[in-house]
């Protein structure tokens, strides 16, 4: 069941009431673990040339000694490595490359160390995500022949965070079905060592033709998009997306957004990127975008459309945070008068990105959605003049929530305004 399904079936207190208790507890589970956790990404640098994999990992130490470890990972080729750990916890991370392929440290092999790290919550919304720098290096002063084996790995600790940033993706592959969309909803946590978060790219890095950037909604997938990724004009653009656990919390979304585009830019060196997001995507994209470009110092940002996002937020959301103890976090920032929504009127985009906005109904939609809405959401909240009255412009189409993405009038309005 994802969000469009929820909101389209019935109010937010029936189907809280209509979830097994077995779903009900799953997610409590969930929430509950993921309180506890807390994330360390590293980015490993220089990532030695040649075929010999560089591996990451965390590991604790007690009276001196190797204790144990978790989430022994294989680095990616954008040097990052992530963990999410018990948060009580502090451990060192490292990183080697292993160029003679047994798994462990020799003396003289590229490594880099971080003595004491402490997780950052990935529940509590004030804390910013951060990534620690590995840098490898051959000299640490070990005998020649020392081999270091890794510590036992410790389930209990937590794991790896699957993430990847610039990979060239087939959108057909399982782990951006529709499904998957919907479980990151009810099970957040699963999705960081289940799933891959992260930006992909619909083909290799063009540096003639403009990233544009798609982000789903609540409950959504990148299929989401496939109308858009099929049909855009590909002469002047291309296509990424980001994906991500839509029921973790929004700021801890919009901050992974935001590390990621300015990862690709560092790497790629582009000018510009635009920015096309769906439905609450909208919410966490107007948030990336303020804080990249405020890391970045420079607007790299300048074209911003959001397709039916609920701006004013949405009541069945804070229905769930009423009638459930441990809700599904994203609603927490979702429902109207949420302090990320708060923050979201008092922050304007970045001087030069314009932000244009569409916004759908339907004739004849649900009862419990007062007033004109789409299906899902109501057009009092897609038009939010908190958001609204400082947008570029704006355009109504008769669509329903999900199905105004499969549109060619959709699709032809947001190019022409990208273009303008």
């Amino acid at each position: 069941m994802n969000l469009n399904s929820l909101y389209s079936a019935c109010t937010l207190p029936l189907v809280v009431s209509l979830l097994s208790s077995c779903g009900l507890v799953g997610l409590r589970k969930q929430v509950e673990t993921l309180e506890k956790r807390g994330g360390i990404t590293v980015q490993v640098t220089p990532l030695p040339p040649g075929e010999a994999a560089t591996y990451a990992l965390v590991w604790r130490m007690e009276n001196g000694m190797r204790k144990d470890s978790a989430g022994f990972q294989q680095v990616a080729p954008s040097g990052i490595a992530s963990f999410n750990l018990n948060l009580t916890e502090t451990y060192r991370v490292g990183a080697f490359t292993d160029e003679n392929g047994n798994r462990a440290y020799d003396a003289g092999e590229p490594l880099g160390i971080e003595m004491s790290v402490r997780p950052l919550s990935l529940s509590d919304p004030t804390i910013k995500p951060k990534i620690w720098k590995l840098i490898l290096t051959r000299d640490h002063g070990l005998a020649a022949g020392t081999v270091i084996q890794m510590p036992k790995e410790n389930a209990a600790l937590g794991s790896r965070t699957n993430v990847s940033i610039g990979e060239v993706v087939s959108l057909d592959e399982k782990r951006f079905a529709r499904e998957s969309g919907s479980g990151s909803m009810w099970r957040p946590l699963d999705f960081l060592s289940g799933n891959t978060i992260g930006i992909y790219f619909t083909e290799p890095y063009d540096p003639k033709r403009i990233p544009v950037l798609l982000v789903y909604g609540m409950g959504g997938s990148p299929q989401d998009f496939r109308y858009f990724i099929e049909h855009f004009d590909r002469s002047k653009y291309q296509l990424w997306f980001y994906h991500y656990p839509s029921g973790m919390r929004l700021d801890r979304v919009s901050g992974l957004l935001s590390t990621g585009l300015r990862l690709l830019k560092q790497r790629h060196g582009f000018a510009k990127c635009f920015v096309v997001a769906h439905s609450m995507g909208g919410l966490a994209s107007r948030a990336a975008i303020n804080e990249a470009v405020a890391a970045e110092g420079k607007n790299f940002i300048p074209k911003f459309v959001t397709i039916s996002t609920p701006w004013g937020g949405h009541k069945a959301a804070e229905s769930g945070v009423r009638n459930l103890k441990k809700p599904v976090p994203s609603w927490l920032d979702v429902q109207p008068g949420s302090d990320f929504l708060l923050k979201l009127y008092s922050t304007p985009l970045p001087k030069g990105t314009t932000h244009d906005l569409i916004y759908g109904s339907i004739k004849d939609g649900p009862f419990y959605l007062r007033g004109e809405n789409d299906g899902v959401v109501t057009v009092e909240s897609e038009t939010d003049p908190r958001i609204k009255q400082s947008s570029r412009s704006s355009m109504h189409l008769p669509h329903q929530h999900v199905e105004i993405l499969n549109q060619p009038e959709t699709l032809s309005i947001v190019q022409k305004w990208l273009a303008d």
